[in-house]
Order: C-alpha cells, then structure tokens, then sequence
C-alpha cells in the first residue's frame, strides 16, 4: 500500500482507525482531503485580493483633470462590474463547497459515508459553480476592457494625441482583479475535475 495510504490509517494518537476502508475509499479520501484545502486556500487568498481592489472603487475616484468634455474617468462606472461583483459571490460558494469536500473527506472515514452516486453529485455541483462564476467574470472581463478602449480613445478623437489620457491606475487592477477571480474559479474546477476522475475510477486490487 502506498506511503500516503499508510499514513491515513491513523489518527492523531497513533491509533489505527481506518483499518475497515478499503484502499481505493482511501484514495479518494486522500485526494478530497488534499484538493479540496488547496482549491480552498487559493480561492481565499485570490477572492480577498480581488474583493479589496473592488471595494476601492467606492472610496477612490478617477481624476478628471484635463479629460475631453463628457470624458468619465471614474472606475466605479465601468459596466461589467456587476458581473465581476457577481464573480466574486459565486467565488464564496465555491469556497465553500471546497471546504465542503474537506468535510467528506472526513465521512468517507466511517461506515456510513456517503455513497459513490453522492459523492459525484457533489463534485458536479462544484463543477457547475465554478463554470458559473467563470462564465459571468469573463463577460464582465470583456465588457471592462471594452469600455477601457473606448475610454482611452476619447482624448484621440477630442485631439488631444494622447491614447492613455482617460485610463487610470486603477483601471489596471480592477484588469487584474477579474484575472484573479477567473484563475480561482479555474483552480476550483480542475480541482473538482480531478476529484471527479479519482471517484469514477476503476478500483484497484
């Protein structure tokens, strides 16, 4: 049996406690353990980042200094940024859901653990959440840099000459924080694609 295998049929004492699981729920029970912390960890630190940027936009105004007549500068206006908003809430339930694999991690540890036609239906669910919030990050993603080019070809058309004359720094890292939302939604689903192979896999002898 596998070092990693070896290592789960004890508790924290020392005990051997999982004597009665078969290899193969062990395995599963290893991979849920190990993608649904990491997908979880990431997702966090990636939804923390990209909230913090978002949150900006109330606070922080473009600068309107020396803009063409009827230019908006302010990031807080960019459409798409109901979508990203809506990104980041679908990012909360799947971090969620991944803790939630952590959980079954620990039931598929007892007799009574969930059932292999249980156990997809949670992976598929977590699949259908994660392409959700990709789904809807990508068209506000789209709709930001649209609105960015138009933005920044303002001062051209006005005669100023000048490409950047609209765009602001922090037009840059709103960019930036929808990056991060689609990255951990993407984490989130090879993690539950992953897991979906290791609980449709063939058991092993």
């Amino acid at each position: 049996m596998p070092r990693e295998l070896k290592n789960t049929n004890k508790d924290a004492n020392g005990d051997n406690n999982l004597s009665g699981v078969s290899p193969n729920v062990l395995r599963v029970m290893v991979s849920f353990r190990r993608w649904g912390w990491t997908a979880f960890w990431t997702q966090v630190v990636l939804c923390v980042i990209s909230s913090v940027v978002l949150v900006q936009l109330v606070f922080l105004k473009g600068n309107q200094t020396g803009l063409p007549t009827g230019a908006d500068s302010n990031p807080a206006t960019l459409p798409g940024l109901s979508f990203a908003w809506a990104g980041v809430a679908v990012l909360g339930a799947s971090i969620f859901w991944n803790f939630r694999y952590t959980q079954m991690a620990e039931k598929l540890r007892y007799p009574d653990r969930p059932t292999k036609t249980q156990t997809i239906l949670q992976i598929k669910i977590g699949l259908i959440i994660n392409l959700i919030g990709m789904f809807v990050t990508l068209i506000g993603s789209a709709a930001i840099i649209g609105s960015l080019t138009l933005r920044s070809q303002q001062g051209v058309f006005a005669g100023s000459g000048n490409f950047n004359l609209t765009i602001q720094p922090l037009d840059f890292q709103i960019i930036q924080a929808s990056f991060n939302i689609i990255f951990a939604h993407f984490v989130g689903l090879v993690s539950s694609l992953w897991l979906l192979n290791r609980a449709t896999d063939k058991p092993r002898d």
